[in-house]
C-alpha cells in the first residue's frame, strides 16, 4: 500500500496540546539560531568600523533584517516548508545571510513534499550551502567566520576539502533527518491504515456472523415447516377421507359407522403425536437440526404400516417394494424415504381422490433407493407443481445428494426419487 508524502504529513494541529507546546521550544531554538548565525556572517561579510563609510552600515543593517527575517521564516517551516526551504535559500545564495535556515526547513520538505520536489529543495539548500562555505573561504584575515584562534593568538582557516568536507555534512545530516522524519511519518500512516483494516475486517466478520445466523435460522425455518407439512399433513388427509367416507356411508346399514369413527380418532391421535413430537424436538438444544426436528426416525419396513393406513382410509395402492437389509438403513435415509413415499400419497389423496396410485420402491446397498410413486391425471396439476410437498421432497433429496423429478408423464403425474445408499465397508479380516 502507498502513501502519498501529503497524507503522511504531520498535522500539528491535530496532535495534543501538551505536544504543541512541547514543540515550541524547538522553534524558538530554530529561529534564534538561525537568525543569530545569520547576523554573524552578516558580520563577518560587511565591513565595518569608523572608516567605513555609512552606505556599508546601511547595507549591513538591511542583511542583519534579511537574516533575522531568514531565521522567523522558520517559524512555519512544518505549515510550509517548501516555500520557506527555497526562499530562505535564495536568500543564502544572493546574500551573505547564512544557510542554516534553509538546513533546518529542508528535513521537513523530504519528509512531507513528493520525490521531484524533495529533490528540488536539496538542491537549493546545497546551492546555499556552497554560495555561504565559498563567501567565507574568499574572506582573509579576521574576516573568516570559520577559523579557530588558539591562546597565543594564532588563527587556524579551513583548506578548500576541509570546507567541502563541511557543507557536505551538514547538508547530509540535514537529509538523513528529513528521510528519517518521511520514514516514520510513512509507518506512522501504514499503523493507521492497519488499524483501519482491523476495523473493517472486525466489522465484516460480525456482518459475516449475522448472515450466518440468519442464513441458520431459515434454515431451520424451512426443516420445521417441510416436517410439519410431511407428518401432520399426512395424518390430517386421512382423517378427511374417513370423514368424507362416514359422511357418504352414514345412512347405509351395511356401513361399520363405529369402526369408521375409531380409524378417524386413530389418524387424529397419530396427528396430536407428531405435532406434540415436533414441539418436543424442537424445545431441545445442542442435538442435530436434521435429528431433531424429525424425531425417532422411521424405518423401512414402517412403510408397510404407510401403505395399510392408507388403503384402510380408502386409497386404491399397487405397491411394489423390494428392500434388501433395510435394517442397517442409515436414519437420514429412511427418514427421507418415508416421508418422499407419505407426502406423495398425501398429494395423490388430495389431487387425485379415487384414483389408483401405484408405488414402486426399491432399496438395496451400494445401488441405492429407487421410489417411483404415480397416479392417473384428473385434474390440472400445475397449480400443485410448485407447492411445499413437492418442494420439500426436492429439498429432501438434494441434502442426501440425490435426485427428484416429479410432473405429467404420457397422462399420469409421476414422482421419482433416487437417494444413494452407500454399501457398507466390509470390515477388515484379522490374520
Amino acid at each position: 500500500m502507498s502513501t502519498s508524502p501529503a497524507a503522511a504529513a504531520p498535522d500539528r494541529r491535530a496532535a495534543p496540546w501538551w505536544r504543541r507546546w512541547a514543540d515550541t521550544p524547538g522553534t524558538a531554538v530554530a529561529v534564534l539560531t538561525a537568525g543569530f548565525l545569520g547576523m554573524a556572517e552578516v558580520a563577518f561579510g560587511v565591513p565595518s568600523g569608523p572608516d567605513v563609510a555609512p552606505t556599508y552600515a546601511l547595507l549591513g543593517l538591511l542583511l542583519m533584517l534579511v537574516a533575522v527575517a531568514a531565521g522567523a521564516a522558520l517559524i512555519w517551516r512544518r505549515r510550509l516548508p517548501v516555500p520557506v526551504c527555497l526562499g530562505t535559500a535564495a536568500a543564502a545564495v544572493l546574500l551573505p545571510v547564512g544557510a542554516l535556515a534553509p538546513l533546518i526547513a529542508l528535513p521537513w520538505v523530504l519528509a512531507t513534499a513528493g520525490r521531484r520536489t524533495a529533490a528540488w529543495c536539496t538542491a537549493a539548500t546545497g546551492a546555499a550551502v556552497v554560495a555561504a562555505m565559498a563567501r567565507d573561504w574568499r574572506r582573509e584575515g579576521d574576516a573568516v567566520m570559520w577559523a579557530a584562534e588558539n591562546a597565543g593568538g594564532e588563527r587556524t582557516y579551513l583548506t578548500g576539502a576541509g570546507y567541502v568536507g563541511f557543507g557536505a555534512g551538514v547538508l547530509a545530516v540535514a537529509v538523513v533527518v528529513g528521510l528519517v522524519r518521511r520514514f516514520r511519518a510513512a509507518a506512522r500512516s501504514a499503523r493507521r491504515a492497519a488499524d483501519e483494516s482491523e476495523r473493517q475486517a472486525a466489522t465484516l466478520r460480525a456482518q459475516a456472523a449475522d448472515l450466518r445466523t440468519e442464513l441458520t435460522r431459515q434454515e431451520e425455518r424451512e426443516l420445521i415447516a417441510r416436517e410439519m407439512h410431511d407428518t401432520v399433513a399426512h395424518q390430517l388427509s386421512l382423517v378427511s377421507l374417513h370423514a368424507a367416507a362416514l359422511e357418504v356411508a352414514a345412512d347405509d346399514p351395511g356401513t361399520d359407522v363405529p369402526e369408521a369413527a375409531r380409524s378417524m380418532r386413530s389418524s387424529a391421535h397419530r396427528a396430536l403425536d407428531e405435532m406434540r413430537t415436533l414441539i418436543s424436538s424442537l424445545r431441545t438444544v445442542g442435538a442435530d437440526s436434521a435429528e431433531r426436528y424429525g424425531g425417532p426416525a422411521p424405518r423401512l419396513a414402517d412403510l408397510v404400516t404407510l401403505l395399510d393406513e392408507a388403503r384402510h382410509a380408502g386409497v386404491d395402492i399397487g405397491a411394489t417394494v423390494f428392500v434388501d437389509g433395510g435394517d442397517d438403513a442409515p436414519p437420514a435415509l429412511t427418514r427421507g424415504v418415508y416421508r418422499v413415499v407419505q407426502e406423495s400419497l398425501t398429494n395423490a389423496m388430495k389431487h387425485a381422490p379415487g384414483v389408483r396410485v401405484d408405488v414402486d420402491l426399491r432399496a438395496r446397498p451400494g445401488d441405492g433407493v429407487d421410489v417411483v410413486v404415480s397416479n392417473p391425471l384428473v385434474a390440472d396439476v400445475s397449480a400443485t407443481a410448485g407447492g411445499a410437498g413437492l418442494v420439500g421432497m426436492g429439498e429432501r433429496a438434494a441434502a442426501l445428494g440425490g435426485r427428484f423429478d416429479a410432473g405429467p408423464d404420457d397422462g399420469r403425474f409421476v414422482v421419482r426419487v433416487h437417494l444413494p445408499w452407500p454399501a457398507p465397508v466390509p470390515a477388515p479380516v484379522s490374520p
